[in-house]
């Protein structure tokens, strides 16, 4: 492949996660990072309800802001 076409893969392998990530709405996501917060459900769980692995669950929580949930 060339630089080009693996720049335009990326691209593509990205959208792909944020569709993904996209299959459930803002607000269930918001109240699954909540209720982790709040300790109600493992980070395993919600992620599971998510759809997600836990990593990128893990990064949803990361870049929520606590005023967001």
């Amino acid at each position: 492949m060339n630089e080009e076409l693996e720049r335009e893969v990326l691209v593509m392998c990205n959208l792909s996660q944020g569709v993904k990530a996209e299959g459930i709405s803002i607000g269930e996501m918001r109240m699954l990072v909540k209720q982790v917060r709040k300790g109600r459900v493992t980070i395993e769980e919600a992620a599971e309800d998510a759809g997600m692995t836990v990593e990128e669950f893990k990064k949803i929580l990361e870049n929520t802001p606590l005023q967001a949930v």
